[in-house]
């Protein structure tokens, strides 16, 4: 693909990534399986991140063993670099958005500094075309951005997934995704309440 491919979605002036801090606090409490951040993967393209060195926190899912975490230990001057669910789709499923997730600590806090790297809202994702049979149809990043920040308030079930759009996977999301576009205005500010007729499975 030429260079430029990615300009229309992911030049700056268009692109919509944001920088998050974070702080974990201490947890003393009595329940071992207690987690700062459930198991996980990142909806957007890539994640950059800022980790602190002085606690070991993250872990990332053994493929080649699903029962097994792997600690990510921060290098000193250096970023954690982490594929997102819109790079899996762009790559045909060449390269995984790992699943991953933040332990707790009993007595030492932790500060990480996530960038996270997004298309535009108004872009098309769907596996590039030098990459063979496509395995998923097209997925709007501004519908499934929606539909993930809305998650907790929007009630139809399991968390949208890429796996929605794998091909012949008969989603809800596909249809809705069609309804969606035709009534959402990307320039106005997202509002929950005022999207929620569009986010849910019961009114689709």
């Amino acid at each position: 693909m030429p260079a430029e491919h990615f300009a229309p979605v992911l030049d700056r002036a268009v692109h919509t990534s944001y920088l998050r801090l974070n702080f974990y606090a201490p947890y003393a409490g009595d329940d071992p399986t207690q987690l700062a951040i459930s198991p996980h993967k990142d909806a957007g393209f890539l994640t950059v991140l800022a980790q602190d060195t002085g606690c070991h926190s993250l872990q990332v899912r053994d493929r080649a063993r699903p029962g097994e975490w792997v600690t990510v230990v921060p290098e000193h001057d250096a970023f954690t670099i982490n594929t997102g669910d819109m790079a899996q789709m762009y790559s045909n499923n060449r390269y995984r958005a790992p699943e991953h997730r933040v332990l707790t600590h009993p007595n030492t806090p932790r500060q990480s500094a996530p960038f996270f790297y997004n298309p535009a809202y108004t872009s098309a994702v769907a596996p590039l075309p030098s990459l063979g049979a496509p395995q998923y149809d097209e997925l709007y990043w501004g519908y499934f951005r929606a539909q993930r920040f809305a998650g907790d308030f929007a009630d139809y079930g399991t968390e949208i997934q890429i796996s929605d759009f794998a091909k012949g996977s008969g989603s809800w999301h596909l249809a809705n995704q069609a309804r969606f576009l035709e009534r959402v205005d990307f320039g106005r500010p997202f509002d929950v309440e005022a999207m929620r007729p569009l986010l849910s499975r019961e009114a689709s």
